[in-house]
């Protein structure tokens, strides 16, 4: 297997959520404030046009008012269910929000690990698919530094265990000077390893 290969990320499994409450706080928290601007709006409405039309029944043919009353109720009884289709229907949009949250969320512990083989993937109709994209763009261009890093780290050890093997049982100065020269240029090259990180 060559290092490409070695290097090439696993293709992250595709995966089914089952669950619509992933992220409970903050679904509920944007299904309350759909839902209570879709309550307020919808009680505003209705009751100006309850009272619109109550006004002029009153003023033109009193005697519907008994009927206006019962389609009220009838009204009020579908505003019920229309508001608790809505608040599922609030629940199941915030569903693909805080999916994507969760994937992210355990994307990053993942990475904190140090697997930087770890990809994101989100389902197919997920949102926040460029969020994705940019986080799998950071996750491959650290795993490039800590590439780049261990290759310069395992060539600087090689460098080391070939000055421990010039090192004679009896050293005389002029090879004492000779190493100490190798080890100020390998403490200097050491210097470049993990350069590329703010810490």
């Amino acid at each position: 297997m060559s290092d490409a290969d070695k290097a090439a990320p696993a293709e992250a499994p595709k995966f089914q959520r089952r669950t619509v409450l992933i992220k409970r706080a903050i679904q509920l928290k944007f299904a309350a404030i759909v839902f209570a601007g879709v309550v307020f709006t919808a009680l505003l409405v209705g009751a100006d046009a309850y009272y619109t039309v109550v006004r002029i029944i009153q003023e033109e043919n009193p005697a519907l008012l008994p009927i206006i009353d019962q389609v009220a109720r009838v009204d009020a009884a579908k505003m019920a269910l229309f508001l608790i289709i809505m608040f599922m229907v609030c629940l199941f949009v915030s569903h693909r929000f805080a999916g994507p949250i969760y994937r992210f969320e355990r994307s990053a512990q993942v990475v904190a690990t140090g697997d930087l083989t770890h990809r994101v993937s989100l389902r197919t109709g997920d949102d926040l698919v460029e969020l994705q994209d940019e986080m799998n763009s950071m996750i491959s261009a650290l795993q490039r530094l800590v590439q780049k890093d261990r290759t310069l780290a395992e060539r600087l050890a090689g460098q080391v265990d070939a000055m421990l093997k010039r090192l004679p049982e009896s050293a005389d100065a002029r090879s004492l000077e000779r190493l100490g020269e190798d080890l100020r240029s390998l403490k200097a090259e050491l210097g470049h390893v993990t350069r590329g990180f703010k810490a």
